[in-house]
């Protein structure tokens, strides 16, 4: 089967499935952008790697109940939706795409 990524210009290879073990993250460049990206439950999941109260690195943070908290000031974000645990704002996500055993983000 064709690389989707050969014909799909927003769709960029950034690891293979064994690179990342479960519940583990992964700071990863896209296209001169810094995305977060988790493996939880069987998934991948990527969010921006910037949290939106002070710019921590979310990609560090510690990862748990589904949740990545943000390294600096605790800040907890759902890392499916991006939506902050315990209020109104979000971090952008980006759809994940698993192919011939390449992660693949849409951006």
């Amino acid at each position: 089967m064709p690389d989707s990524s050969a014909d799909d210009p927003s769709l960029h290879r950034v690891a293979s499935v064994g690179e990342l073990e479960a519940g583990d993250s992964s700071v990863v460049d896209v296209d001169g952008e810094q995305v977060a990206l988790f493996h939880l439950n069987d998934e991948y999941f990527a969010l921006s790697n910037v949290c939106p109260h002070q710019g921590g690195p979310l990609g560090q943070g510690r990862v748990e109940d589904e949740c990545v908290y943000c390294p600096w000031h605790g800040w907890q974000f759902d890392v499916e939706s991006g939506e902050h645990v315990q209020g109104d704002d979000v971090v952008p996500t980006y759809e994940v795409v698993v192919e011939d055993g390449d992660i693949h983000v849409r951006v």
